[in-house]
């Protein structure tokens, strides 16, 4: 019998496997449930990353260890965490491994003691895969070739990137406006997140007298306010961002989450002048 023939009549679980096979995976995964590998089959030439990308299946040396990068993963997991009983599906489905016999592989090579907790072996090993784990926690996109980018607003160490002040375009260009304003909500973002609040204030107040609609820009602001308990301010604002979001017919959550904000607010303020 040919393969296509073979392929066809065989369960999805077997076509799955022989998919990697075909594809030279050096480790084949871990095989999901009939049902999930039908599933996957059906999906992966338009979604990518419903395989487990082939770089996760090769492996990894660390002294005189051999592991995969989802072992990795799932020794950092076990060990920085209170709680593992909930076990993420990513351990199966992104990096294509079997997390019971994972455990047990950790306990044999001396790197998680029976009490989970990294021994010394362990964590030299998270210690030199700062990247992969740093990897683990971005955003990803792959490409119809199985090539993986990574996205995150943190650097391997978790600093923040830096993201600069852009100038307003000369010319108000619809398409310019778009730009600054998405690197200007980034910007934002950052500020926030780098605690340099002031700063994060001042631009965001720029960035509203310049006609930024984004609801970001509110939220933060609001947050900033109530924060320091200046809840009038924060009320103005969110009056702001309501109007602005019926203004530009946004259909999300933003203006819901808004007026849900300033009842909260409202009552502080009621609170605070009984004092």
């Amino acid at each position: 019998m040919s393969f296509n023939k073979w392929f066809n009549f065989a369960n999805y679980q077997k076509r799955l496997k022989r998919l990697y096979i075909a594809k030279n995976y050096r480790t084949i995964p871990e095989i999901p449930s009939e049902e999930e590998a039908k599933r996957i089959l059906e999906n992966y030439k338009c979604f990518p990353f419903s395989l487990v990308p082939k770089e996760y299946m090769d492996s990894i040396k660390f002294n005189d260890l051999s592991l995969l990068r989802g072992e990795i993963v799932e020794l950092w997991w076990i060990t920085s965490r209170k709680n593992i009983s909930n076990v993420p599906k990513y351990f199966l489905y992104e990096y294509g491994i079997n997390y019971s016999e994972t455990i047990d592989k950790l306990y044999n090579l001396d790197l998680l003691t029976s009490d989970n907790k990294l021994t010394q072996l362990g964590c030299s090993l998270i210690k030199n895969s700062a990247k992969i784990i740093w990897e683990h926690k971005a955003a990803k996109s792959i490409d119809e070739d199985g090539k993986i980018k990574y996205f995150s607003d943190k650097d391997v160490n978790g600093n923040f990137f830096e993201v600069k002040k852009v100038r307003y375009p000369r010319k108000k260009t619809e398409e310019k406006l778009d730009d600054y304003f998405y690197h200007s909500n980034a910007r934002i973002q950052y500020l926030w997140n780098t605690k340099k609040y002031n700063q994060c204030e001042k631009e965001a107040l720029e960035q509203i007298s310049r006609g930024n609609k984004y609801p970001l820009i509110y939220q933060i602001l609001a947050q900033l306010y109530r924060n320091s308990k200046s809840y009038e301010k924060e009320a103005n604002i969110l009056k702001q961002g309501i109007q602005t979001q019926i203004d530009i017919h946004n259909p999300g959550v933003a203006k819901r989450d808004f007026k849900k904000r300033l009842m909260k607010v409202n009552e502080l303020i009621r609170n605070a002048s009984r004092e």
